[in-house]
């Protein structure tokens, strides 16, 4: 009975060390893929569809400032995209990008479905904000995730 308890004894400890080896060798790497800027003025239909939803208050995402949207000639859309790598063997659950606004900018949005990323993969994620046309695209940004319900994040520098 003794060796049969030193052996349990023997495999929880093994468990436990093999856990705790998956959990401090799991990692996602963060790094800037791209920055697309776009003028609203050649994409009235999207700019008019975010004018009509905040003057509802039904825009989904966040907003920085509570003035009302003046004309697209004021504004342009940055879009930065965050290219995801999952270098572990645990699934990496709710990803997000976080931008840290400016003075100019008025609003966030992106994606709103939850990101995964599988073990051993890759993914970008896109986040894109409105701002005054005499903004530049530099933004500091903080991307969280998830693994094994526990927060993670990394700061990143976007733009060129």
């Amino acid at each position: 009975m003794k060796v049969f308890a030193i052996i349990l004894v023997i495999m929880v400890i093994a468990a436990l060390v093999g856990v705790g080896f998956l959990y401090f060798n799991s990692t996602l790497t963060a790094t800037f893929a791209s920055v697309i800027v776009t003028d609203p003025v050649t994409q009235q239909d999207a700019f008019d569809q975010l004018k009509s939803s905040l003057d509802a208050e039904t825009f989904i995402g966040t907003r920085f400032s509570t003035s009302i949207l003046s004309s697209p000639e004021n504004y342009l859309f940055y879009t930065w995209t965050v290219h995801l790598e999952n270098k572990s063997f645990l699934p990496v659950d709710s990803i997000e990008i976080q931008i840290t606004p400016m003075s100019g900018d008025v609003l966030l949005y992106g994606d709103i479905s939850e990101h995964i990323l599988a073990p051993h993969s890759s993914a970008d994620l896109s986040a894109t904000v409105l701002t005054s046309r005499d903004m530049h695209s530099v933004r500091e940004a903080t991307v969280t995730w998830y693994v094994w319900g526990l927060p993670f994040s990394a700061r990143l520098t976007l733009g060129k």
